[in-house]
């Protein structure tokens, strides 16, 4: 009768072991690069706005109504485009002063927000901070989207200081400049997607990115929805595809601008962006 080979019992542990060694290794792997990912979504972007992560439980809906929802006037100096413009040829564009509420400041390219303006911010969570007058506008249709079913939607970036936004906007300019633009022209590709600091409504903490802000959130059931309602929530869609070259963005339909429910209703009823309703009212 043959006997049965020996089992080297030193052997078997020496490979369980190294096993559990490779795999251990293998994990503490995956987490640095986590890690890493996450600590430089923090400064990157697709588009305009830096990655925060998802986080769809955490929407404050207790923002009390208070004194804060005041509406100070602020007097500055706007650059619009004369309405006959087409006729007279390319002029420079008219700076005229006007008065605005809070929640009709306009920044863009020519635009830069007030001297001295105070940004008054309310937590939506841990992570990102709106306006104080509007926040408890946003987190209520955020609650209702979720509410009709669309639970496939988050806040991925709202307030974002202006020294955040010099480092997203340089860093994207010098991303052309590698890819073989001139400085010149890689800052006017630049503000097609990423505005100056103190010239984006994220400094205003106005703004808001949802999802992961690039152009198929356009196909999604949550856009659909927003399309349809913002308005009634004082939210409009800011830098839409048709109005491209009066913003001077690039189409955006991430990219949401809390205006008040009149403001907004108006601009849909009328298919008006920001840029052309502040001209129409002020005229």
């Amino acid at each position: 009768m043959q006997q049965k080979p020996k089992i080297d019992r030193k052997k078997v542990v020496r490979r369980v072991i190294l096993v559990l060694l490779v795999l251990l290794l293998i994990i503490l792997i995956k987490r640095v690069v986590y890690r890493q990912m996450k600590n430089d979504n923090e400064l990157t972007s697709s588009s305009q706005t830096e990655i925060l992560g998802k986080d769809d439980n955490n929407i404050n809906s207790n923002i009390p109504k208070n004194e804060l929802e005041d509406k100070p006037v602020h007097k500055i100096t706007v650059v619009l485009k004369k309405e006959n413009e087409l006729l007279e040829g390319n002029k420079e564009d008219e700076k005229k002063e006007v008065e605005l509420d809070w929640n009709l400041l306009l920044v863009n390219t020519n635009n830069k927000m007030p001297d001295g303006y105070k940004v008054q911010l309310g937590n939506i969570d841990q992570y990102r901070s709106f306006d104080i007058r509007a926040i408890r506008h946003l987190t209520q249709m955020i609650n209702d989207i979720r509410y009709a079913g669309i639970t496939n939607i988050w806040i991925q970036s709202a307030y974002r200081k202006p020294e955040d936004q010099e480092i997203l906007f340089e860093k994207q300019v010098q991303a052309y400049i590698y890819q073989g633009y001139s400085e010149k022209s890689a800052r006017e590709l630049t503000e097609k997607i990423i505005n100056k600091p103190w010239h984006s409504e994220h400094n205003l903490g106005l703004a808001v990115d949802f999802n992961y802000v690039n152009r198929e959130f356009e196909n999604t059931a949550a856009f659909q929805w927003l399309q349809e309602n913002a308005q009634n929530y004082g939210f409009i869609l800011r830098y839409e595809e048709e109005k491209e070259e009066i913003t001077k963005v690039s189409y955006e339909p991430w990219h949401w601008r809390y205006v008040g429910e009149e403001h907004a209703k108006k601009m849909k009823e009328q298919n008006l962006c920001l840029e052309e309703y502040i001209e129409k009212i002020t005229n």
